[in-house]
């Protein structure tokens, strides 16, 4: 989520379409599937252990999962619980604030619509984060697996653009595909956003019939 946020404005940086919604549901699975919660291979989700994680907000993720079924496609364990996820980022945002990293704003358009802006107060957690992503794009360190979960969520999105300048990124693009390939609810998150890409573009050129 700070890694969406442009710090100049406070405000979410231009993203696929729904690809926050998923990439905060792909981000609270993998969450989950660090607590061995859940495991996945490359096609599966399997259900672990349904027992609370002791963080809400996990612990509504896992009771969003299917009661009466072990093993789901990882896609559909995506999509059905993507529904979810403004409520989840409404959530995270207010906790980001709770910590001191971020203020809230509300700023008024034709003195009518509030429009709630995110400024940053502390910048140091999301720019440890981009150095580690930097260090292992840009060289050819081992990534940590919760950084390998970064790097998958960062391409879903397609936030490379502001973390690197276009020379570095010319550069670091295969190693940064190679990583992400580690994952498999990362490239299944990949996946679920491709295809609504495609369904919007399918939809403009019918329109433009």
């Amino acid at each position: 989520l700070l890694l969406a946020l442009d710090d100049a404005t406070g405000k979410l940086h231009p993203l696929p379409e729904r690809a926050l919604d998923f990439a905060i549901v792909g981000a609270l699975l993998m969450e989950l599937a660090f607590l061995n919660k859940i495991d996945t291979d490359d096609k599966e989700l399997t259900i672990l252990d349904r027992s609370p994680c002791g963080d809400p907000l996990l612990d509504e993720m896992l009771g969003l999962l299917p009661a009466d079924q072990d093993t789901l496609p990882i896609h559909q364990a995506i999509c059905m619980t993507r529904v979810q996820a403004p409520e989840f980022q409404e959530k995270l945002f207010q906790d980001l604030i709770g910590q001191g990293i971020l203020k809230q704003e509300k700023h008024r358009f034709l003195w009518v619509l509030a429009d709630r802006r995110y400024p940053v107060i502390d910048g140091s957690e999301e720019n440890e984060v981009k150095a580690r992503i930097r260090e292992v794009a840009l060289s050819d360190a081992i990534p940590d697996p919760k950084d390998v979960v970064i790097i998958c969520l960062m391409n879903a999105c397609d936030l490379a653009p502001y973390i690197f300048s276009p020379e570095e990124l010319e550069r670091a693009r295969p190693r940064l595909e190679a990583v992400a390939k580690m994952d498999f609810i990362g490239q299944a998150l990949a996946r679920a956003i491709q295809q609504i890409q495609n369904a919007i573009l399918e939809s403009i050129s019918y329109m433009g019939m």
